[in-house]
């Protein structure tokens, strides 16, 4: 594989991981000021879908990365 499309594969790897972080921030914006719950309860529920949404986007990348890798082999 030629070093110009391993760049071109990385760019967009690299836009479509930032897209997903910038949704899931968003997401969790708008769900926090609609949702019709106490401060309290709506704070530890945010720290859960954090949490689930850091290891989610991670499992996400690391399919990614393995779909790129198997493409340029």
């Amino acid at each position: 594989m030629t070093e110009e499309k391993k760049e071109e594969g990385s760019k967009i790897l690299d836009k479509v991981v930032m897209g997903a972080i910038i949704g899931g921030a968003i997401g969790s914006v708008l769900g926090a000021s609609i949702a019709p719950k106490k401060g309290s309860e709506t704070r530890k529920e945010l720290g859960g879908l954090a949490s689930k949404a850091k290891e989610k986007s991670f499992s996400f990348l690391h399919k990614l990365t393995h779909l790129f890798r198997k493409k340029e082999q």
